[in-house]
C-alpha cells in the first residue's frame, strides 16, 4: 500500500478550511441582510403607494432641508412625526 501524499493532504485541508470560511461568510451576510429589513412599514387606510411616496417626499423635504443629508435619531423622529401627522401609522410586517 502506498503512503498518502502529504502535499495532497495539505491541499485538501486548505480546501476544507476555505469552504468552511466561505460558508461562514455567506451565513453572516444572510443574517446581516435580514437584520436590515425593517419589522414594520407605513400604512394609511385607503392610501396608495403613490400617496405614500408623495407624503414621504414632502416630509423629507421638510425634515432634511439644511442638514446636508445628515440622518440622526432626532431627524428620524421628526420624519416619523411628519408622516404620522399626515395620517400614516407604523404597522408590523
Amino acid at each position: 500500500m502506498a503512503a498518502a501524499d502529504p502535499a495532497v493532504t495539505q491541499f485538501e485541508l486548505y480546501a476544507v478550511k476555505g469552504a468552511q470560511t466561505l460558508a461562514a461568510l455567506i451565513v453572516a451576510a444572510c443574517l446581516a441582510g435580514c437584520g436590515l429589513m425593517p419589522s414594520w412599514h407605513w400604512e394609511k387606510r385607503g392610501a396608495s403607494e403613490a400617496e405614500y411616496a408623495y407624503d414621504e417626499a414632502q416630509c423629507k423635504a421638510k425634515v432634511y432641508t439644511g442638514t446636508d443629508g445628515m440622518v440622526t435619531q432626532a431627524s428620524v423622529r421628526r420624519m416619523h412625526g411628519c408622516l404620522e401627522a399626515k395620517g400614516w401609522s407604523k404597522v408590523p410586517n
